[in-house]
């Protein structure tokens, strides 16, 4: 069965405004991804470099070349929800927050409006990141909670996936179930599988066992993830956790208080709660020190 050619839209105001492209007046509606190309491989993106190499990611990978995505631009929110009114729908959205005098309000009504009327997934993405939860944790916005994610542009943080590393992975992630991802400039085979389910998943693998030990884990398994080398890189941390099946619930050793209450509870190994509950509830007992089943 063939797959859908899935539509990724980037919403941002800052492209590299070229004197061509404005006299044939093509940043004035969907900017091509043959033209986002040109722009990325020709013109100075200033301080969206990060954006810039994120097309040209896009552009140059397998799933692109084999017609499964369709990458194309707007300078500004009205023009994106002009062509969703005709039913040109996207599948992704990176959403630029800030548009130069625009306020916070009406980046916060068009971002509403591609959530209303999309079943896509969003990437809001700002340059002042912690400045924009007041706006996005509305009660208007709960219902769409699980289809927006908000970045902070070119952020490289502590993370093994790069903000950029993020998205892209997202996106080649809906057009097969087996890819190479790059992480920190290494090629890597990744499979969707019982643990994870989009390439991004792998920041549940970094958070429980910590991003200098994950890259030094993938080395090891030969730079492939799937089910049995996720096995082996979960088997590589020796800690266990506590499940209690009458209370329902898995702590940690460290948390005293849980344990001086429980009569009668199991060791379990960090494969072992993978392998019974998620990769997610591993994860989260492990930040809260518990969690209910």
């Amino acid at each position: 069965m063939k797959i859908k050619e899935k539509n990724i839209f980037i919403i941002d105001d800052e492209f590299p405004i070229i004197k061509e492209f404005v006299d044939l007046g093509i940043y004035e509606a969907a900017i091509s991804s043959e033209n986002l190309y040109h722009l990325a491989l020709n013109e100075n993106w200033r301080f969206l470099h990060d954006l810039q190499q994120l097309i040209k990611e896009i552009i140059t990978s397998e799933p692109f070349k084999e017609g499964l995505l369709n990458l194309v631009g707007f300078t500004k929110p009205e023009q994106c929800l002009s062509q969703i009114d005709k039913m040109f729908l996207p599948d992704v959205v990176i959403y630029d927050w800030q548009y130069g005098i625009v306020n916070d309000i009406d980046s916060q009504k068009w971002l509403l409006e591609i959530l209303k009327n999309t079943n896509a997934f969003v990437f809001v993405y700002s340059k002042v990141r912690d400045e924009l939860p007041p706006f996005l944790n509305k009660k208007v916005f709960n219902v769409y909670s699980e289809r927006f994610q908000l970045f902070l542009k070119g952020n490289k943080n502590y993370s093994i996936l790069y903000v950029e590393e993020f998205i892209l992975q997202f996106i080649l992630g809906i057009t097969s179930d087996s890819f190479k991802i790059k992480i920190h400039g290494f090629d890597i085979e990744f499979t969707k599988n019982q643990y994870l389910k989009e390439a991004s998943d792998i920041l549940y693998l970094d958070r429980i066992i910590g991003r200098r030990n994950l890259l030094d884990e993938i080395r090891k398994v030969g730079f492939i993830i799937n089910k049995e080398t996720v096995e082996k890189i979960l088997e590589s941390n020796k800690e266990v956790l506590f499940y209690s099946k009458e209370k329902q619930m898995l702590f940690t050793p460290e948390n005293e208080n849980v344990l001086k209450k429980t009569s009668s509870y199991q060791k379990l190994t960090f494969k072992q709660v993978a392998e019974m509950f998620t990769l997610q509830i591993l994860e989260e007992v492990l930040e809260r020190g518990l969690a209910l089943i």
